[in-house]
């Protein structure tokens, strides 16, 4: 007879159950989530800061290199803006108006014309908006300049010293066309909110909540400060520089010399 072996035991079955969060680690993943979304946010704004800076930096080192170029090419530097001021007892002294310099147009060039006339008139050779001259007189009210040195009769082109700015590196010292004494003056500039010509740029605007406006016309306009005439900073050579308004009452300064720490 064969003998029956008891058969072995079955294995009993166990039911593993699947893995969850629960709600103390979903609370904690969510605080850590939100924490590190507020980090971003925050430093977000100061990251734009700083490319703007960076963007504000190698433009002064493109102006600086033409501005060189042209000394190699006329012998003197670009004339800044001047106005002339009584002082008692001693006449008349002349100052120089760093916020309103004609640099735009002697790094550009311009055309005259009609240049028998008193009032001839400077054609701006890079002026994107619109084909209007600038006549002496405004010139003269603007700059402290009868003229502009990097001028050329029409004829002569292929002699004029010129260069190309993008639309966002200038802007007309007007904001609108309709405002009394309207000229279409231009500067080179750091930021602007708007213009006359309705162009938008997305460098640093002055704040209308400043008093301290470069630009009285145009009070979004930050232009770059040019100083040729008796320069504080590179005596003999010009001083550049650009003011980039931090919060309400401070001004950082960014030139062409060396930073003080």
């Amino acid at each position: 007879m064969r003998s029956c072996r008891p058969s072995s035991p079955r294995t009993p079955v166990t039911t593993r159950g699947r893995a969850a969060f629960t709600l103390l680690e979903l609370l904690v993943v969510m605080s850590i989530i939100g924490i590190l979304a507020g980090m971003v946010v925050g430093l977000a704004p100061a990251a734009a800061t700083k490319m703007k800076e960076s963007r504000v930096r190698a433009e002064l080192q493109q102006l600086v290199t033409l501005i060189e170029a042209y000394k190699a090419r006329f012998g003197v530097y670009p004339p800044d803006g001047i106005r002339r001021v009584a002082v008692p007892g001693q006449g008349f002294q002349t100052l120089s108006t760093p916020a309103l310099s004609p640099l735009f147009y002697e790094l550009s060039g311009v055309y005259l014309t009609n240049a028998t006339r008193a009032d001839g008139f400077f054609i701006p050779r890079a002026d994107a908006d619109d084909g209007d001259g600038i006549r002496s007189v405004e010139l003269q009210q603007w700059f402290g300049r009868e003229g502009i040195q990097n001028a050329k009769p029409p004829e002569l082109r292929n002699r004029l010293f010129a260069t190309d700015f993008k639309e966002g590196q200038y802007a007309e010292v007007f904001r609108r066309r309709g405002d009394a004494g309207y000229a279409d003056i231009e500067v080179l500039a750091v930021g602007f909110a708007t213009d006359a010509s309705g162009k938008r740029s997305s460098g640093f605007a002055w704040p209308n909540n400043r008093d301290d406006h470069p630009v009285p016309t145009n009070r979004g306009l930050n232009p770059w400060r040019y100083v040729s005439t008796n320069p504080t900073n590179n005596p003999g050579g010009f001083d550049l520089w650009a003011e980039i308004p931090v919060g309400r009452d401070r001004v950082k300064v960014i030139g062409n010399w060396k930073e003080s720490n």
